[in-house]
């Protein structure tokens, strides 16, 4: 049996799916029921959110690698580089947000190199990337979440610990914490998985179901991070729980100590959330972006024994059904991009309108509020496969 990991936009019909043993849990995006592809069968597949399966070139009826390696690409060439945009909701602070981002992205790539050759944790430049960070989304939150969600598949190892504290301090900032707590909350994020880089890399990158055995391996990374960061002078217990607590789940059958909801920390609560939806919404080498309403979807069926109650409902008002940096389509056929949630409305964003309904730029490319009596209403997200355009060079996102 050859086995072959392809996206689900890349199924043809014909196609043998197996079932590769991974529980749903563990792989949430990977569907794994062994049989033939069918339109049907795919058709289910892609609306039920799945973003990868495994299938055996073998049995394959439909051509194997020929038809997943044949897909069209996700993004055309589209001209971005030339389009002017008007201001819109993340004008202001898109270029803060950028050049902030890119350096917390240098900063992830250097602390975690450093960490498996036994260098301490810069604290003092830790925090100083918090605090801008924290200042960033303080003046408008959807730049920095814009471009949690735009950033390089490739980068994914050094940005997710990025992502997560952005998340962070947006949902403690949502939630009112004192300043200082949404600080902790972001600086624990920062650092929530250092102990990865404790981790043998075959067991971290591997492009597939993990083993038992791999997965106890795993597992032990929250612990490493809290010991290697509690040598940092300077680091607070909060913090250090955040670290420590990350996996830790409300119904107690997290890791790695089992703890019950009120036992958490207040940090740990906060990144149980983030860190979950940063993962299944995030591209990673080996598999695509699940649409964030579908990811939130997911977990606010588990909200009752993962989250800690009310987190859910919340991070939902917060994030927005269409999170800022998300494509999407338009009653009347355009295409959009959203540049401001809204969480009184969390499916009513605003838009900046880039396509008409034949898919061709637009010459008038404008900002609406769906949310306005009268205007046009948001139909769906796009996934990447329906893009036509970069978004990340549309908006000079390096």
């Amino acid at each position: 049996m050859t086995e072959k990991k392809i996206p689900t936009t890349q199924l043809v019909p014909g196609m043998f799916i197996i079932n590769s043993g991974a529980t749903w849990k563990d792989n949430p995006y990977l569907y794994s029921r062994e049989g033939v592809a069918t339109e049907a069968l795919i058709e289910k597949i892609l609306h039920d959110g799945y973003t990868e399966v495994v299938i055996d070139l073998d049995r394959d009826k439909a051509g194997g690698a020929g038809g997943a390696s044949g897909a069209k690409a996700r993004n055309e060439d589209f001209g971005e580089e030339d389009w002017v945009l008007p201001e819109h909701a993340m004008s202001a602070e898109w270029p803060t947000a950028n050049s902030v981002y890119m350096e917390a992205l240098d900063f992830s790539k250097a602390m975690l190199g450093g960490i498996r050759r036994g260098e301490k944790v810069d604290l003092h430049k830790g925090k100083a990337l918090v605090t801008s960070l924290l200042q960033s989304v303080t003046r408008n939150p959807d730049a920095l979440l814009a471009l949690a969600k735009l950033r390089d598949a490739d980068e994914y190892t050094y940005s997710h610990s990025i992502n997560v504290s952005v998340l962070a301090l947006a949902f403690a900032q949502h939630m009112n914490f004192p300043p200082s707590l949404q600080f902790e909350v972001g600086l624990s994020g920062l650092f929530h998985d250092l102990g990865k880089a404790l981790v043998p890399e075959e067991v971290l990158n591997a492009p597939r179901a993990l083993t038992e055995a791999e997965f106890a391996i795993l597992r032990k990374h929250p612990r490493l991070g809290y010991e290697y960061a509690k040598k940092t002078p300077g680091l607070t217990n909060e913090v250090l729980m955040g670290i420590y607590d990350h996996h830790e789940r409300f119904d107690g059958k997290g890791y790695p100590r089992s703890l019950p909801g009120d036992q958490i920390s207040h940090a740990g609560r906060v990144l149980a959330v983030v860190d979950v939806y940063d993962a299944l919404s995030s591209r990673h080498p080996y598999k695509q972006a699940m649409l964030p309403y579908k990811v939130l979807g997911i977990m606010y069926q588990m909200r009752s024994e993962d989250f800690f109650p009310g987190l859910m409902e919340n991070f939902i008002r917060m994030l927005g059904i269409y999170p800022a940096g998300s494509v999407v389509e338009i009653s009347g056929g355009g295409i959009g991009l959203v540049t401001a949630s809204n969480p009184q409305q969390p499916t009513k964003p605003k838009v900046l309108m880039l396509l008409d309904k034949e898919r061709k730029r637009l010459a008038d490319i404008r900002e609406i509020d769906t949310s306005l009596r009268d205007a046009p209403a948001v139909i769906r997200a796009l996934d990447e496969s329906e893009i036509h355009f970069n978004t990340a060079k549309l908006l000079n996102a390096k």
